[in-house]
């Protein structure tokens, strides 16, 4: 049978419009109630719970760029509208619906309906349908969904943590309604653990309730924690394998003889060879040798850089041992790990290209090395086991599986943002283990 593909196209066209006006007509109509002087006082104290210690610990003045921007609006506005208490009233969604409810047409009821049922959650990212949507483990009550979301499909990673209002569409699928939270697999165990603990105090004063009024309730502290995690993160203390402190170095020699200071890099047994006409620096550790710096050549110069000023002071006593003064060190640039976390945290200045296949491909051989000789070492967040020793039992497994999934995540996060790829496949099966979803 002839079917005219055309009329299917304007017809789900025709859906797809009809919806979007209802929505705006809604949200317009919600919104303009809140906005009402009769809310002034709500939304004075709403704002400080909302935006939590940063108002005080670092002022107004911090947080305006992002209180007043589009996507703070929309999480602040979001929680305000559903999940505030008024006091006995219930929500301003509650009171609105109650007060205005029949002057909406059934489309808007039934809409500002759904949402007013709705309230965020915690959910892990599984899998992704880039531009479509994603498929979701909540971690509370294990179930999973897909949600459609096209934009945060296309800027989320696997193993994410999101903190997502998740309402149905009123035809079988569910959209994610309000303010996103997204916070990176790191911070799965403070996100998760802030929640379990509230939620054990909650339990206490309200046995036998469900989960959503424990999460309507405590909405903010979604906030809070993206705020502590993601836009304001404290720097981790961060130390290299001598115990020094991490900090990022570039010591610069002058030398009139960049070939011959070259090739006495070259022969050295501490020296492997690099993409680029680089060599790793290695010393001989407790756990075998690890890579400790890197040499390079540019305009009559060689360069170091290390992460640590004591590993640079080691380079630069190496260097002067191996070639004498045919070298002269000139200076030496330092940046502690806050400092690059801070311009981290800076806008690109353009959209990241990604790196060059060629660069790429040196990445992933230097990390299969890498990851190869991880399997066998004492990991501290595996209780000083060996990730295969982890493998084998029970408890360590499943931490195993963790430490696996925020690998993954860090590398995906990367990639995202122009970096190199790298696919853990194939870690995966030389541990025996099944990656989730099993």
């Amino acid at each position: 049978m002839f079917r005219d593909c055309c009329a299917e196209s304007d017809a789900a066209d025709l859906v797809a419009r009809r919806a979007g006006n209802t929505r705006e007509s809604a949200f317009d109509k919600l919104l303009e109630f809140a906005l009402q002087p009769a809310f002034d006082d709500d939304h004075t104290v709403a704002e400080k719970v909302f935006w939590g210690d940063p108002l005080h610990t670092r002022g107004a003045d911090a947080l305006r760029w992002l209180m007043e921007s589009a996507d703070g609006s929309r999480k602040y506005d979001a929680w305000f509208l559903f999940d505030w208490d008024l006091e006995g009233d219930g929500t301003v969604t509650d009171l609105f619906l109650e007060e205005h409810g029949e002057g909406l047409t059934p489309d808007e009821r039934g809409l500002i309906q759904r949402l007013g049922r709705a309230h965020l959650r915690l959910y892990e990212v599984e899998q992704i349908d880039r531009g479509r949507g994603l498929r979701l483990l909540d971690l509370w009550n294990g179930s999973r969904l897909f949600v459609i979301e096209r934009s945060t499909s296309l800027q989320v990673a696997t193993w994410d943590l999101v903190g997502g209002r998740v309402a149905s569409d009123g035809l079988g699928g569910h959209l994610f309604e309000g303010g996103l939270y997204v916070y990176p697999a790191v911070a799965k165990e403070r996100v998760v653990g802030e929640f379990r603990r509230l939620h054990r105090r909650y339990q206490r004063r309200f046995p036998g309730h469900d989960s959503a009024p424990f999460f309507r309730k405590h909405g903010a502290v979604f906030n809070h924690l993206w705020l502590e995690q993601v836009v304001f993160p404290e720097p981790p203390k961060v130390t290299v394998a001598e115990g020094d402190p991490l900090v990022f170095c570039r010591a610069v020699f002058e030398t009139a003889d960049v070939e011959g200071v070259r090739a006495k890099i070259r022969g050295h047994a501490d020296v492997r060879p690099l993409e680029d006409d680089r060599f790793a620096w290695c010393e001989q550790g407790p756990e075998g040798l690890r890579q400790v710096g890197q040499w390079s050549f540019e305009n009559g110069r060689v360069v170091l850089e290390s992460t640590s000023q004591t590993r640079v002071a080691r380079g630069r006593a190496w260097i002067e041992g191996l070639v004498g003064d045919v070298v002269r060190h000139r200076a030496t640039a330092l940046e502690a790990l806050d400092q690059a976390m801070h311009d981290l945290l800076r806008p690109p200045p353009s959209p990241a290209t990604g790196l060059p296949e060629a660069q790429q491909r040196a990445i992933r051989e230097l990390y299969d090395r890498h990851y190869l000789l991880w399997l066998d070492r004492p990991d501290p967040d595996l209780g000083n086991r060996t990730p295969r020793s982890a493998s084998q039992g029970r408890l360590w497994r499943a931490k195993l599986i963790e430490r696996l999934k925020r690998l993954e995540n860090g590398w995906e996060r990367a990639a995202l943002a122009g970096g190199a790829a790298y696919n853990f496949e194939w870690l995966w099966k030389e541990l025996g283990l099944e990656r989730p979803p099993a």
